[in-house]
């Protein structure tokens, strides 16, 4: 049998088959030869067949030959103590165990996975099953009984055959689904399933003694066992295939009491005993049978059903999911296009207060003035950062490192913005944590959790940040894939977040501060850096009892990286003194930045060359070949050749040309692409003058990088 077994659920037969299998065995095997010892051939069925059969589907297939071994001793040992130990039961024995391993092969042939009698057609392979097997081992079964009673073997082989037949419907569905029975449906109060229950036994009961000895109703009416099929339906309707299985075990024992009374079943037409035996075992297999069957029928379409409903649940979850990730991927577009707009203007003021700053002999107010003129630009500078991070247009430097290691490090900031009236506590994963990732990036992200958490708790409270590792298995619902991940988690004990805000929280402009009192860009930005890392934020929040959240970042097996200098150095910091005038040529299509540009570069002592586009400085190339010695380009400008498009044609055509990119946003940026490294080779606008001309100089005493 292949495929994954069903959830067992905590039921005694569960917990320990093995043992209560083989309890059952013994009990059944008991219970039929007491009966046989008190009225002759009236056991109705064969019952320990199906233990041993249902213990063939429950173990595991490594358990077979211990399932052999029991039965053989078992069935030995309960000969023995009732003194049916005999050459004739050791033969009878023979006979089960061939019978059980026929059923067990074609088990094994035709069962495909597991029989937890879900589906009608496993109800179909197991009726399969058990006829051919109990019609095996009836032909061996009537010669013994000819050989050891002369009994005639038609009538014996058809005793066994039934019989075995019986035990096999009745009691290995009940085994099976008592191990593997499936959650409980809530179908009304325990009471009112208990006295509905108790109504149904009582219907069988007393409707079993009129209808198999034939009772008047009314007139010419008679009760008949046929009728025994209302409450056996009832049961099945409300019950399920555990109801089907009990009633008709209840219908049976009415039966075979009557019979052991010494009162005939009438109604059954039978003559003798023996006669009415053989007619209540097939009218309790055929009941058996056609209502075990309508049962799984029901329970199929309830599981489909609930199946469904979970299917429609998940897509209209990944609906939900979609539609929110399409929103704020046009978000972020917009945001990335005003941002690139708004840095360009931002870059014009800047450049512009520094040449104004040059100029002598400036009256005071003016100074303070432009002092203040120019934080407020550095402050929508900061705005527009924001912005491309949340859109995911901010340029990404990933490093292999130890997630605990950063967060350790940052923990001394952290603490500074957390005042004496909170506690701020830091549990770290006892093993590494590597993961690849922009610690600056990274460390913002932890910096915004911890600030919201400080200002959902006016009064003071515990602010906790620990990292684990955790494991998303196959199936897991969710935005991220199966995988290893390390999870930053960052929990306070304030105010909490209302439900209906939390499907918002990570929209841009949205907040639930006072005005004055925040952006609405914070976890904004915090969510774009961390799926720009493959991660993403988990929400965990009740109102009055605090907020849980989690930054999951994808875990990698690359080494860490050595310490090494941050390529985020500061960009004023000069790293040598061009000797002679050089020439540099500016592309850039906005006509305004590329005059400052140019005045800052001459003012400095070079020579400058201009163009408005990446065309057009292909264009013209002929006339820079061989003069220019540092191209500064825009990123993104209209005509059809980028920047980045630029400097891989020039580049191809002179190798140690220096190149220096300036942009807002680059739309088309690559992480994996690390040829633009800020303050190396790369200006981010808006830049004052000085960060300008010092990414210049580096590239200029140095081998040219692209």
């Amino acid at each position: 049998m292949t495929g994954a077994s069903p959830r067992l659920l905590p039921t005694p037969l569960a917990k320990a088959p093995a043992l209560w299998l083989a309890l059952a065995f013994f009990a059944s095997h008991a219970l039929a030869l007491s009966l046989i010892r008190l009225s002759g051939p009236l056991a109705p069925a064969w019952p320990p067949i199906g233990v041993a059969f249902a213990a063939l589907i429950i173990l595991p297939p490594s358990h077979r030959a211990l399932i052999f071994v029991g039965v053989a001793v078992l069935d030995t040992l309960s000969n023995t103590l009732q003194g049916f130990m005999t050459p004739t039961a050791l033969a009878y024995l023979g006979v089960s165990l061939f019978e059980l391993w026929v059923a067990d092969r074609l088990l094994r042939r035709f069962a495909r996975r597991t029989l937890t009698f879900a589906r009608v057609a496993d109800v179909i392979v197991f009726v399969g099953i058990i006829t051919t097997a109990s019609a095996a081992s009836a032909v061996p079964a009537a010669l013994v009984a000819k050989v050891s009673n002369g009994a005639e073997p038609l009538n014996a082989g058809a005793i066994w055959w039934i019989g075995d037949m019986l035990g096999y419907i009745l009691v290995t569905p009940l085994a099976v689904l008592l191990a593997f029975r499936p959650a409980a449906r809530d179908r009304g109060a325990r009471l009112l399933r208990v006295a509905e229950a108790g109504l149904i036994l009582l219907t069988l009961v007393f409707g079993g003694l009129w209808a198999f000895q034939g009772r008047g109703i009314v007139g010419p009416l008679d009760a008949h066992p046929y009728m025994l099929t209302v409450p056996i339906l009832w049961a099945t309707l409300r019950f399920d295939q555990l109801g089907t299985l009990w009633s008709v075990l209840v219908t049976g024992i009415v039966g075979v009491g009557l019979l052991m009374a010494g009162l005939p079943l009438l109604s059954l037409g039978g003559q003798s005993n023996a006669d009415a035996l053989i007619l209540l075992q097939v009218f309790l297999g055929i009941v058996a049978v056609s209502s075990f069957v309508l049962a799984t029928a029901l329970r199929a379409q309830q599981d489909a059903t609930v199946a469904n409903a979970r299917m429609i649940a998940a897509l209209t979850e990944s609906e939900q999911r979609l539609r929110q990730s399409q929103k704020m991927e046009a978000i972020g577009q917009l945001a990335g296009g005003v941002a690139h707009d708004f840095n360009n203007v931002l870059a014009a003021i800047l450049m512009q207060l520094g040449e104004i700053r040059l100029v002598r002999d400036l009256p005071r107010m003016a100074g303070e003035l432009l002092s203040d003129v120019e934080q407020a630009a550095q402050r929508a500078a900061r705005l527009t950062r924001q912005l491309l991070v949340f859109s995911r247009q901010q340029a990404m430097q990933s490093h292999v490192l130890d997630l605990n290691h950063l967060v350790r490090n940052h923990a001394r900031l952290l603490r500074r913005v957390v005042p004496s009236t909170h506690e701020l506590s830091v549990q770290l994963n006892p093993a590494p944590l590597i993961v690849a990732a922009d610690a600056g990036m990274i460390e913002q992200v932890l910096l915004n959790l911890v600030l919201n958490a400080r200002d959902a708790q006016r009064e003071g409270g515990k602010i906790l940040v620990i990292t684990a590792p955790r494991t998303l298995l196959p199936g897991t619902s969710g935005d991220l894939p199966p995988g290893e991940y390390a999870v930053i988690t960052v929990s306070d004990n304030g105010i909490g977040i209302p439900p209906e805000n939390i499907p918002r929280l990570f929209e841009p402009f949205f907040t639930t501060k006072p005005p004055g009192q925040g952006t609405g860009l914070g976890l904004a930005t915090a969510y774009g850096i961390v799926q720009q890392h493959g991660g993403t934020i988990g929400v965990d929040s009740r109102p009055g009892h605090g907020t849980t959240m989690e930054i999951w970042l994808p875990t990698t097996q690359a080494p860490v990286a050595e310490d090494a200098d941050s390529i985020d150095g500061p960009l004023d910091a000069d790293s040598g003194e061009h000797a002679s005038p050089l020439t540099i040529l500016v592309v850039e299509d906005e006509p305004t930045v590329r005059r400052l540009m140019a005045r800052v570069l001459e003012r400095d002592g070079f020579r400058v060359r201009t163009g408005v586009s990446g065309r057009d400085a292909l264009d013209h190339w002929g006339d820079y070949a061989g003069v220019v010695d540092l191209v500064l380009t825009d990123v993104v400008m209209p005509g059809g050749v980028s920047g980045t498009q630029l400097g891989r044609e020039l580049r191809n055509r002179h190798p140690n040309l220096p190149i220096v990119y300036t942009s807002g946003y680059d739309p088309d940026y690559d992480p994996s692409d690390v040829s633009m490294v800020p303050g190396e080779n790369f200006v981010p606008k808006p830049a004052t003058a000085d960060q300008l001309l010092a990414v210049i100089r580096r590239q200029l005493v140095g081998p040219g990088r692209a």
